[in-house]
């Protein structure tokens, strides 16, 4: 089978990833923070797991498709082209995995903090 090797658009589905991570977990942010709207506990409770659950997938969205991008990279090493800047592309997976321990960090933070202390 003879497949199209395009690695412009290997790395627009990396930010493509990347991009739904960061919104993903904006998201999980925004949904922890309304569950202060609500009078009833279980309802609050509930609330912020989906909001914390919300983060896990965003955590599960960076990886994966870091991983990808990655494996590509990996794959393809000396035989992408000249004008692909292959060493800056490889920087974008820092940048995910420090995004993926910051929101990792807030979320535990967050649920050991909020969620499995009961207030006496």
């Amino acid at each position: 089978m003879n497949v199209s090797n395009n690695p412009h658009t290997v790395y627009n589905g990396a930010i493509s990833g990347q991009r739904n991570m960061f919104l993903s977990s904006s998201l999980a942010a925004i949904i922890i923070g309304f569950s202060k709207n609500f009078k009833n506990p279980l309802i609050i409770n509930t609330v912020r797991i989906i909001g914390l659950c919300i983060f896990i997938i965003s955590i599960s969205i960076g990886l994966l498709s870091n991983y990808d991008f990655r494996f590509y990279l990996d794959k393809m090493k000396g035989k992408l082209p000249e004008y692909i800047p292959v060493d800056n592309w490889y920087t974008w997976s820092l940048i995910i995995y420090i995004y993926t321990f910051v929101i990792a960090a807030i979320g535990l933070l967050y649920f050991f903090r909020n969620i499995s202390i009961t207030k006496k």
